[in-house]
Protein backbone atom coordinates (compact mmCIF):
# COMPACT_ATOMS: atom_id res chain seq x y z
CA UNK A 1 0.00 0.00 0.00
CA UNK A 2 1.38 3.47 -1.03
CA UNK A 3 1.13 6.67 0.87
CA UNK A 4 -1.66 8.03 -1.92
CA UNK A 5 -3.59 4.57 -0.76
CA UNK A 6 -2.97 5.63 2.88
CA UNK A 7 -4.39 9.04 2.37
CA UNK A 8 -7.48 8.06 0.39
CA UNK A 9 -8.39 5.84 3.65
CA UNK A 10 -8.75 8.83 5.51
CA UNK A 11 -10.17 11.19 3.37
CA UNK A 12 -13.32 11.60 4.04
CA UNK A 13 -14.10 12.86 7.65
CA UNK A 14 -18.19 11.79 7.15
CA UNK A 15 -18.44 8.23 8.89
CA UNK A 16 -15.72 9.35 11.92
CA UNK A 17 -17.85 12.58 12.29
CA UNK A 18 -20.93 10.99 13.10
CA UNK A 19 -19.10 9.52 16.67
CA UNK A 20 -17.29 12.74 17.35
CA UNK A 21 -20.60 14.84 17.27
CA UNK A 22 -21.75 12.22 19.52
CA UNK A 23 -19.36 12.76 21.91
CA UNK A 24 -19.43 16.61 21.62
CA UNK A 25 -23.34 16.49 22.37
CA UNK A 26 -22.43 14.00 25.42
CA UNK A 27 -20.87 13.39 28.92
CA UNK A 28 -17.65 12.30 26.94
CA UNK A 29 -17.21 15.38 26.42
CA UNK A 30 -16.50 17.04 30.20
CA UNK A 31 -15.11 13.43 30.90
CA UNK A 32 -12.39 13.98 28.54
CA UNK A 33 -11.86 17.78 29.83
CA UNK A 34 -10.79 16.15 33.35
CA UNK A 35 -9.08 13.66 32.21
CA UNK A 36 -6.24 15.70 30.27
CA UNK A 37 -6.65 18.62 32.47
CA UNK A 38 -6.01 16.66 35.49
CA UNK A 39 -2.01 16.22 33.78
CA UNK A 40 -2.46 20.65 33.17
CA UNK A 41 -2.50 21.47 37.07
CA UNK A 42 -4.96 24.05 36.57
CA UNK A 43 -3.23 26.01 33.87
CA UNK A 44 -4.48 27.84 31.13
CA UNK A 45 -3.25 29.71 27.75
CA UNK A 46 -1.33 26.68 26.88
CA UNK A 47 0.34 26.15 23.27
CA UNK A 48 -1.39 22.54 22.20
CA UNK A 49 -0.72 20.83 19.34
CA UNK A 50 -3.28 18.55 18.59
CA UNK A 51 -2.41 15.86 15.72
CA UNK A 52 -3.88 13.91 13.91
CA UNK A 53 -7.28 16.09 15.11
CA UNK A 54 -9.80 14.25 12.54
CA UNK A 55 -12.97 15.74 13.11
CA UNK A 56 -11.59 18.25 15.86
CA UNK A 57 -12.87 16.75 19.22
CA UNK A 58 -9.50 17.64 20.94
CA UNK A 59 -8.88 20.50 19.29
CA UNK A 60 -12.47 21.97 20.45
CA UNK A 61 -12.44 20.77 23.70
CA UNK A 62 -9.12 22.42 24.55
CA UNK A 63 -9.89 25.49 23.29
CA UNK A 64 -13.04 25.80 25.01
CA UNK A 65 -11.00 25.62 28.66
CA UNK A 66 -8.58 28.70 27.42
CA UNK A 67 -6.09 27.05 25.56
CA UNK A 68 -4.12 28.10 22.54
CA UNK A 69 -4.67 25.11 20.14
CA UNK A 70 -2.96 24.40 16.91
CA UNK A 71 -4.91 21.11 15.09
CA UNK A 72 -3.29 18.93 12.19
CA UNK A 73 -4.66 16.57 9.53
CA UNK A 74 -3.54 15.29 6.07
CA UNK A 75 -6.67 14.82 5.23
CA UNK A 76 -8.77 18.54 4.45
CA UNK A 77 -11.89 16.12 4.16
CA UNK A 78 -11.37 15.69 8.40
CA UNK A 79 -10.25 19.33 8.56
CA UNK A 80 -13.32 20.60 7.18
CA UNK A 81 -15.32 18.49 9.71
CA UNK A 82 -13.36 19.95 12.51
CA UNK A 83 -13.56 23.71 11.15
CA UNK A 84 -17.85 22.89 11.32
CA UNK A 85 -17.11 21.37 14.67
CA UNK A 86 -15.27 24.41 16.07
CA UNK A 87 -18.03 27.19 14.38
CA UNK A 88 -20.79 25.29 16.06
CA UNK A 89 -19.03 25.26 19.33
CA UNK A 90 -18.03 28.88 18.94
CA UNK A 91 -14.52 27.86 19.34
CA UNK A 92 -11.02 28.96 17.15
CA UNK A 93 -8.37 27.13 17.23
CA UNK A 94 -6.19 26.61 14.10
CA UNK A 95 -6.30 23.98 11.87
CA UNK A 96 -3.31 22.61 9.27
CA UNK A 97 -3.17 20.25 6.91
CA UNK A 98 0.01 18.60 7.49
CA UNK A 99 1.56 15.14 7.44
CA UNK A 100 2.45 13.97 11.19
CA UNK A 101 5.75 12.55 9.75
CA UNK A 102 6.91 15.99 8.63
CA UNK A 103 5.92 18.56 11.40
CA UNK A 104 6.27 22.36 10.05
CA UNK A 105 7.66 24.22 13.47
CA UNK A 106 9.95 25.12 15.10
CA UNK A 107 11.83 23.49 17.86
CA UNK A 108 10.51 23.29 21.39
CA UNK A 109 6.96 25.51 19.97
CA UNK A 110 4.56 23.73 22.39
CA UNK A 111 3.36 22.67 26.06
CA UNK A 112 1.81 19.99 24.85
CA UNK A 113 1.12 17.69 22.24
CA UNK A 114 -2.06 15.44 22.74
CA UNK A 115 -3.27 12.62 20.25
CA UNK A 116 -5.88 9.70 19.95
CA UNK A 117 -5.66 6.58 17.74
CA UNK A 118 -2.70 8.38 15.74
CA UNK A 119 -0.05 6.12 16.35
CA UNK A 120 -1.33 2.98 15.52
CA UNK A 121 -1.46 4.28 11.83
CA UNK A 122 1.90 5.67 11.63
CA UNK A 123 4.61 3.86 9.30
CA UNK A 124 7.44 4.84 11.23
CA UNK A 125 6.04 5.42 14.37
CA UNK A 126 9.37 6.12 16.63
CA UNK A 127 10.65 8.60 14.08
CA UNK A 128 7.27 10.66 14.57
CA UNK A 129 8.00 10.42 18.28
CA UNK A 130 11.35 12.26 18.03
CA UNK A 131 9.30 14.80 16.23
CA UNK A 132 6.72 15.44 19.09
CA UNK A 133 10.21 15.84 21.95
CA UNK A 134 11.33 17.91 19.60
CA UNK A 135 8.47 20.39 19.24
CA UNK A 136 7.93 20.04 22.69
CA UNK A 137 9.14 22.88 25.13
CA UNK A 138 11.43 21.49 28.22
CA UNK A 139 9.27 20.17 30.67
CA UNK A 140 6.59 19.71 28.05
CA UNK A 141 4.09 17.03 27.85
CA UNK A 142 3.28 14.37 25.41
CA UNK A 143 -0.19 12.53 25.70
CA UNK A 144 -1.03 9.61 24.15
CA UNK A 145 -3.89 7.36 24.29
CA UNK A 146 -4.53 4.53 22.35
CA UNK A 147 -5.28 0.76 22.26
CA UNK A 148 -4.39 -2.85 20.99
CA UNK A 149 -7.32 -2.14 18.27
CA UNK A 150 -6.32 -4.79 15.56
CA UNK A 151 -4.13 -7.04 17.97
CA UNK A 152 -7.01 -10.08 17.30
CA UNK A 153 -6.08 -10.60 14.09
CA UNK A 154 -2.74 -12.01 15.01
CA UNK A 155 -4.07 -13.59 18.17
CA UNK A 156 -6.68 -16.50 17.31
CA UNK A 157 -7.85 -16.46 20.59
CA UNK A 158 -7.88 -13.25 21.23
CA UNK A 159 -10.29 -13.32 18.09
CA UNK A 160 -12.56 -15.75 19.86
CA UNK A 161 -12.96 -13.27 22.94
CA UNK A 162 -13.75 -10.48 20.25
CA UNK A 163 -16.38 -12.07 18.36
CA UNK A 164 -18.14 -13.09 21.17
CA UNK A 165 -17.87 -9.69 22.58
CA UNK A 166 -19.77 -8.18 18.97
CA UNK A 167 -22.05 -11.08 19.15
CA UNK A 168 -23.06 -9.49 22.68
CA UNK A 169 -23.31 -6.69 21.77
CA UNK A 170 -25.73 -7.39 18.95
CA UNK A 171 -28.15 -9.43 20.91
CA UNK A 172 -27.77 -6.45 23.22
CA UNK A 173 -28.17 -3.53 21.62
CA UNK A 174 -30.25 -4.67 18.14
CA UNK A 175 -27.17 -3.42 16.11
CA UNK A 176 -24.62 -5.20 14.40
CA UNK A 177 -20.74 -3.69 15.11
CA UNK A 178 -17.48 -4.60 15.50
CA UNK A 179 -14.27 -3.94 17.00
CA UNK A 180 -12.20 -3.05 14.14
CA UNK A 181 -12.04 -4.08 10.00
CA UNK A 182 -8.99 -6.49 9.10
CA UNK A 183 -7.31 -4.32 6.14
CA UNK A 184 -4.46 -6.96 6.40
CA UNK A 185 -2.53 -4.79 3.23
CA UNK A 186 -3.01 -1.35 5.09
CA UNK A 187 -1.32 -3.38 8.61
CA UNK A 188 1.84 -4.13 6.90
CA UNK A 189 2.20 0.03 6.48
CA UNK A 190 1.76 0.25 10.27
CA UNK A 191 3.50 -1.66 12.12
CA UNK A 192 2.04 -1.26 15.73
CA UNK A 193 -0.83 -3.36 14.84
CA UNK A 194 1.25 -6.23 15.84
CA UNK A 195 2.90 -4.81 18.64
CA UNK A 196 1.61 -5.11 22.38
CA UNK A 197 1.49 -1.33 23.44
CA UNK A 198 1.66 0.72 25.52
CA UNK A 199 4.84 -1.66 26.29
CA UNK A 200 6.02 -0.17 23.16
CA UNK A 201 5.52 3.22 23.60
CA UNK A 202 7.33 3.46 27.18
CA UNK A 203 10.27 1.40 25.62
CA UNK A 204 10.58 4.27 22.49
CA UNK A 205 10.13 7.31 24.69
CA UNK A 206 12.37 6.14 27.67
CA UNK A 207 14.76 5.57 25.16
CA UNK A 208 13.99 9.09 24.07
CA UNK A 209 14.92 10.76 27.97
CA UNK A 210 10.98 11.08 28.73
CA UNK A 211 9.90 10.36 31.93
CA UNK A 212 6.94 8.29 31.13
CA UNK A 213 3.41 7.16 33.39
CA UNK A 214 0.67 4.80 31.82
CA UNK A 215 -2.76 4.72 32.69
CA UNK A 216 -4.58 1.67 31.89
CA UNK A 217 -8.37 1.07 30.58
CA UNK A 218 -8.93 4.95 30.65
CA UNK A 219 -12.17 3.75 28.89
CA UNK A 220 -13.75 3.09 32.58
CA UNK A 221 -13.79 7.03 32.83
CA UNK A 222 -14.41 8.68 28.95
CA UNK A 223 -16.89 5.39 27.45
CA UNK A 224 -20.38 5.01 27.25
CA UNK A 225 -21.43 1.59 28.37
CA UNK A 226 -22.06 0.45 24.91
CA UNK A 227 -18.27 1.69 24.26
CA UNK A 228 -17.04 -0.63 27.42
CA UNK A 229 -18.95 -3.45 25.90
CA UNK A 230 -18.17 -3.39 22.70
CA UNK A 231 -14.27 -2.42 23.09
CA UNK A 232 -13.58 -4.37 26.19
CA UNK A 233 -10.85 -6.83 24.72
CA UNK A 234 -8.80 -3.49 23.48
CA UNK A 235 -8.80 -1.32 26.24
CA UNK A 236 -8.16 2.37 25.81
CA UNK A 237 -4.69 3.67 27.53
CA UNK A 238 -3.03 6.58 28.46
CA UNK A 239 0.41 7.44 28.10
CA UNK A 240 1.85 10.75 29.83
CA UNK A 241 5.58 11.66 29.05
CA UNK A 242 7.57 14.68 30.16
CA UNK A 243 10.01 16.34 28.04
CA UNK A 244 13.57 16.50 30.31
CA UNK A 245 15.14 19.69 30.88
CA UNK A 246 18.87 19.91 29.32
CA UNK A 247 22.02 20.88 31.55
CA UNK A 248 24.03 23.82 30.61
CA UNK A 249 26.25 21.78 28.94
CA UNK A 250 23.67 20.09 26.61
CA UNK A 251 22.11 23.93 25.99
CA UNK A 252 25.25 25.21 25.69
CA UNK A 253 25.96 22.54 23.04
CA UNK A 254 22.93 22.57 20.96
CA UNK A 255 22.96 26.56 20.32
CA UNK A 256 27.19 25.97 19.45
CA UNK A 257 25.68 24.03 16.60
CA UNK A 258 22.67 25.50 15.69
CA UNK A 259 24.89 28.96 15.05
CA UNK A 260 27.51 27.00 13.61
CA UNK A 261 25.26 25.30 11.18
CA UNK A 262 24.90 28.65 8.75
CA UNK A 263 28.25 28.49 7.50
CA UNK A 264 28.68 24.66 7.07
CA UNK A 265 29.20 23.99 3.66
CA UNK A 266 29.75 20.53 1.82
CA UNK A 267 33.03 19.56 -0.72
CA UNK A 268 30.77 20.04 -3.76
CA UNK A 269 34.02 18.81 -5.76
CA UNK A 270 32.85 15.30 -4.92
CA UNK A 271 36.39 14.40 -3.19
CA UNK A 272 34.94 14.78 -0.09
CA UNK A 273 32.46 11.54 -0.55
CA UNK A 274 34.90 9.61 -2.40
CA UNK A 275 37.23 10.18 0.43
CA UNK A 276 34.04 9.31 3.15
CA UNK A 277 33.33 6.04 0.79
CA UNK A 278 37.24 4.89 0.94
CA UNK A 279 37.66 5.21 4.18
CA UNK A 280 34.60 3.84 5.03
CA UNK A 281 34.67 0.62 2.58
CA UNK A 282 36.38 -1.89 4.33
CA UNK A 283 34.32 -0.94 7.18
CA UNK A 284 30.84 -2.14 5.63
CA UNK A 285 29.50 -5.67 4.51
CA UNK A 286 28.56 -6.46 0.80
CA UNK A 287 25.23 -5.58 -0.07
CA UNK A 288 23.06 -3.07 1.55
CA UNK A 289 23.11 -2.52 5.24
CA UNK A 290 21.44 -0.62 7.56
CA UNK A 291 23.32 2.33 8.71
CA UNK A 292 22.84 4.12 11.50
CA UNK A 293 24.73 8.26 11.06
CA UNK A 294 25.19 9.85 14.03
CA UNK A 295 25.48 13.46 14.29
CA UNK A 296 25.24 13.61 10.99
CA UNK A 297 25.63 17.27 10.40
CA UNK A 298 25.96 17.95 6.86
CA UNK A 299 24.85 14.87 5.92
CA UNK A 300 28.24 14.18 3.77
CA UNK A 301 28.63 10.17 5.57
CA UNK A 302 25.34 9.70 5.25
CA UNK A 303 25.23 10.94 1.52
CA UNK A 304 28.12 8.73 0.98
CA UNK A 305 27.19 5.61 2.29
CA UNK A 306 23.87 5.90 0.90
CA UNK A 307 25.38 6.46 -2.96
CA UNK A 308 27.53 2.91 -2.28
CA UNK A 309 24.09 1.44 -2.15
CA UNK A 310 22.98 0.99 2.12
CA UNK A 311 19.89 2.32 3.70
CA UNK A 312 20.83 5.04 5.83
CA UNK A 313 19.27 6.71 8.53
CA UNK A 314 20.67 9.83 9.84
CA UNK A 315 20.26 11.78 13.33
CA UNK A 316 21.08 15.14 14.80
CA UNK A 317 20.73 17.34 17.50
CA UNK A 318 20.34 20.41 15.80
CA UNK A 319 17.62 21.27 12.84
CA UNK A 320 19.39 23.86 11.12
CA UNK A 321 22.48 20.72 10.70
CA UNK A 322 19.70 18.71 9.58
CA UNK A 323 17.94 21.32 6.99
CA UNK A 324 21.31 21.08 5.54
CA UNK A 325 21.70 17.90 5.15
CA UNK A 326 18.22 17.25 3.91
CA UNK A 327 19.07 19.93 0.75
CA UNK A 328 22.55 18.68 0.26
CA UNK A 329 20.78 14.56 -0.01
CA UNK A 330 18.57 16.03 -2.41
CA UNK A 331 21.09 17.83 -4.44
CA UNK A 332 23.07 14.33 -4.83
CA UNK A 333 20.08 12.70 -5.66
CA UNK A 334 19.74 10.89 -2.13
CA UNK A 335 16.74 9.18 -0.01
CA UNK A 336 17.79 9.40 3.73
CA UNK A 337 15.55 9.19 6.39
CA UNK A 338 16.22 12.32 8.80
CA UNK A 339 15.45 12.99 12.53
CA UNK A 340 16.27 14.94 15.04
CA UNK A 341 17.22 13.18 17.90
CA UNK A 342 20.15 13.25 20.73
CA UNK A 343 23.23 11.08 20.35
CA UNK A 344 22.76 9.52 23.40
CA UNK A 345 18.41 9.76 23.19
CA UNK A 346 17.89 7.02 20.22
CA UNK A 347 14.41 6.20 19.58
CA UNK A 348 14.92 2.94 17.70
CA UNK A 349 14.20 -0.57 18.95
CA UNK A 350 16.73 -2.68 19.70
CA UNK A 351 19.06 -4.44 17.00
CA UNK A 352 17.92 -2.13 14.48
CA UNK A 353 21.10 -1.45 12.66
CA UNK A 354 23.78 -3.58 10.65
CA UNK A 355 26.70 -0.62 11.52
CA UNK A 356 26.85 2.87 13.15
CA UNK A 357 28.95 5.74 11.97
CA UNK A 358 29.84 8.89 12.99
CA UNK A 359 32.46 11.84 12.87
CA UNK A 360 33.79 14.58 15.47
CA UNK A 361 30.32 13.75 17.82
CA UNK A 362 32.49 11.75 20.19
CA UNK A 363 34.51 14.88 21.72
CA UNK A 364 31.24 16.53 21.73
CA UNK A 365 28.62 13.93 24.05
CA UNK A 366 28.35 15.36 27.55
CA UNK A 367 27.60 11.57 29.13
CA UNK A 368 29.52 9.47 26.81
CA UNK A 369 28.85 5.70 28.69
CA UNK A 370 25.16 6.68 28.42
CA UNK A 371 25.63 7.49 24.07
CA UNK A 372 28.00 4.47 23.78
CA UNK A 373 25.63 1.91 25.54
CA UNK A 374 22.98 3.10 23.37
CA UNK A 375 24.54 3.02 20.61
CA UNK A 376 25.33 -0.71 21.71
CA UNK A 377 21.49 -1.10 22.00
CA UNK A 378 20.25 -0.31 18.72
CA UNK A 379 23.48 -1.90 17.05
CA UNK A 380 23.42 -5.79 16.05
CA UNK A 381 25.41 -8.27 17.70
CA UNK A 382 28.61 -8.77 15.51
CA UNK A 383 27.59 -5.10 14.17
CA UNK A 384 30.50 -2.75 13.73
CA UNK A 385 30.68 1.11 15.41
CA UNK A 386 33.17 2.84 13.02
CA UNK A 387 33.34 6.35 14.34
CA UNK A 388 36.13 9.22 13.60
CA UNK A 389 37.29 12.27 15.85
CA UNK A 390 39.95 13.89 17.34
CA UNK A 391 41.55 15.70 20.58
CA UNK A 392 40.06 18.80 19.64
CA UNK A 393 39.98 20.65 23.21
CA UNK A 394 42.92 18.36 24.65
CA UNK A 395 44.53 21.59 24.67
CA UNK A 396 42.91 23.23 27.07
CA UNK A 397 44.00 20.57 29.61
CA UNK A 398 47.57 19.53 27.97
CA UNK A 399 50.15 21.86 28.02
CA UNK A 400 51.57 20.58 24.66
CA UNK A 401 48.54 20.72 22.97
CA UNK A 402 48.61 24.04 23.53
CA UNK A 403 52.54 25.30 22.55
CA UNK A 404 51.34 23.19 19.45
CA UNK A 405 47.63 25.46 18.80
CA UNK A 406 50.06 28.25 19.43
CA UNK A 407 52.18 27.32 16.50
CA UNK A 408 49.76 26.27 14.18
CA UNK A 409 48.61 30.14 14.56
CA UNK A 410 51.70 31.38 14.37
CA UNK A 411 51.88 29.21 10.92
CA UNK A 412 48.32 29.59 9.47
CA UNK A 413 46.90 32.75 11.19
CA UNK A 414 44.12 30.87 12.49
CA UNK A 415 43.94 27.49 14.59
CA UNK A 416 40.45 26.87 12.85
CA UNK A 417 42.40 26.70 8.80
CA UNK A 418 38.79 25.91 6.90
CA UNK A 419 36.52 28.55 9.11
CA UNK A 420 39.48 31.67 8.46
CA UNK A 421 36.23 34.02 7.18
CA UNK A 422 33.83 33.47 9.72
CA UNK A 423 32.86 35.69 12.45
CA UNK A 424 31.88 32.91 14.93
CA UNK A 425 33.35 33.40 18.40
CA UNK A 426 35.26 30.05 18.91
CA UNK A 427 35.88 31.06 22.80
CA UNK A 428 32.00 29.65 23.23
CA UNK A 429 32.66 26.15 22.30
CA UNK A 430 36.14 26.68 24.56
CA UNK A 431 33.61 27.38 27.32
CA UNK A 432 31.53 24.42 26.06
CA UNK A 433 34.58 22.20 26.01
CA UNK A 434 35.71 22.93 29.52
CA UNK A 435 32.53 21.10 30.89
CA UNK A 436 32.82 17.77 28.80
CA UNK A 437 34.25 14.53 29.99
CA UNK A 438 35.76 14.14 27.02
CA UNK A 439 38.01 17.27 26.16
CA UNK A 440 40.33 15.88 29.32
CA UNK A 441 41.38 12.46 27.88
CA UNK A 442 44.11 11.63 25.07
CA UNK A 443 42.45 9.81 23.30
CA UNK A 444 41.89 6.91 21.89
CA UNK A 445 44.30 5.65 24.15
CA UNK A 446 43.03 7.08 27.79
CA UNK A 447 39.77 6.64 26.97
CA UNK A 448 38.44 4.34 23.95
CA UNK A 449 40.66 1.76 24.04
CA UNK A 450 39.77 1.38 27.99
CA UNK A 451 36.34 2.28 27.81
CA UNK A 452 34.99 -0.31 24.79
CA UNK A 453 35.61 -2.89 25.84
CA UNK A 454 33.72 -2.32 28.91
CA UNK A 455 30.87 -1.18 27.12
CA UNK A 456 31.07 -4.71 25.15
CA UNK A 457 32.66 -3.75 22.22
CA UNK A 458 36.05 -5.31 20.65
CA UNK A 459 38.10 -2.68 18.87
CA UNK A 460 39.39 -4.36 15.73
CA UNK A 461 41.10 -1.96 14.07
CA UNK A 462 42.96 1.69 15.13
CA UNK A 463 43.93 4.52 13.07
CA UNK A 464 45.84 6.98 14.31
CA UNK A 465 47.41 10.27 12.99
CA UNK A 466 49.52 12.92 15.11
CA UNK A 467 49.74 16.16 12.12
CA UNK A 468 51.10 17.97 14.90
CA UNK A 469 54.23 16.06 14.24
CA UNK A 470 54.70 18.00 10.98
CA UNK A 471 54.85 21.43 12.98
CA UNK A 472 58.42 21.17 13.53
CA UNK A 473 58.76 21.69 9.27
CA UNK A 474 57.01 24.69 9.58
CA UNK A 475 53.79 22.48 7.86
CA UNK A 476 50.50 23.38 9.69
CA UNK A 477 47.93 20.37 8.53
CA UNK A 478 46.85 20.11 12.55
CA UNK A 479 47.94 20.78 16.32
CA UNK A 480 46.05 17.44 17.37
CA UNK A 481 45.98 13.73 17.20
CA UNK A 482 42.93 12.67 14.79
CA UNK A 483 41.56 8.92 15.05
CA UNK A 484 39.31 6.16 13.47
CA UNK A 485 37.70 3.75 15.90
CA UNK A 486 36.52 0.17 14.34
CA UNK A 487 34.47 -1.78 17.21
CA UNK A 488 32.34 -4.98 17.30
CA UNK A 489 29.57 -5.16 19.08
CA UNK A 490 30.20 -8.58 20.98
CA UNK A 491 26.62 -8.76 22.80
Amino acid sequence: MNKEERDRRWASGEGYNRYISSELDSFRKNAWKLQIGKHLNGRKGLEILDVGTGPGFFACILSEEGHHVTAIDSSEGMLEKARENAERLGVEPKYLQMDVNRLDFQDQTFDVVVMRNVTWTLEHPEMVYAEFKRVLKEGGLLLIYDANWHMHFFDPEKMKRVREREARYLQKYGRREVVSGGDMEYFKTAPLTNTVRPDWDVRILNHLGMHVEITEDIGRFVYEEWEKDLYGESPLFEVCAVKSVKTDAEKNMWSYWQKRAESFGMDSSGKGIQNIQERFRRYLPEGSAKVLDIGTGTGIIAISLSMMGHEVTAVDLCTNMLEKAGENARTYGQQISMLCASADELPFEDDSFDVIVSRNVTWALAEPEKAFLSWKRVLKPGGLLVYLDANHYYYLFNEEDQKNRERIIEINGSAHMQDRKETYDYSLCDQTALELPMSRFNRPREWDEVNLPRFGFQIINKEVSYPQKLLKYGIGKGYYTEFLIAAMNEK
